[in-house]
Parts: C-alpha cells; structure tokens; sequence
C-alpha cells in the first residue's frame, strides 16, 4: 500500500514517525514547504492474505480515504 501523506510544515516530522511507528516505509519526502504544505509517500506491503482484512478493517472503522492531508 502507497499513500501520498500531505501535511502542515510545522507538523511534517512529527506524521513522519506516527507512520513509521505504524510499520511505514518512508519514500519520495518533500520537506521544503509549498504553500505551507510539505509531504512524503508512506509505504508499506500487505500480504496478499491480509489485503481482505484490511478492507474490511477500513470500512468498519469508516476510515475509506488512502489520501491522508491535515
């Protein structure tokens, strides 16, 4: 699984690690603000056999955006 995390400048390090303590690999930063926004693509594989479950965890907690921005 890809996302793209778009964030505030100020809090740009700080999304940074609460993704990598959720297991992310991080790719692609770009901490240099445009328009007050930086942001960096977080990376992480799913085992085909977990993908099923991580859907149905989304759609029970609500959470159906990928696309994450503060």
């Amino acid at each position: 699984m890809r996302i793209r995390v778009t964030t505030r400048a100020d809090l740009f390090e700080e999304r940074k690690q609460q993704h990598i303590d959720r297991g992310y690999q991080i790719e692609d930063e770009r901490p240099i603000p445009v328009n007050g926004f930086c942001s960096f693509v977080a990376v992480r594989e799913i085992p085909p056999s977990d993908a099923l479950s991580e859907v149905v965890v989304r759609a029970i907690n609500g959470n159906h955006r990928l696309h994450v921005e503060d």
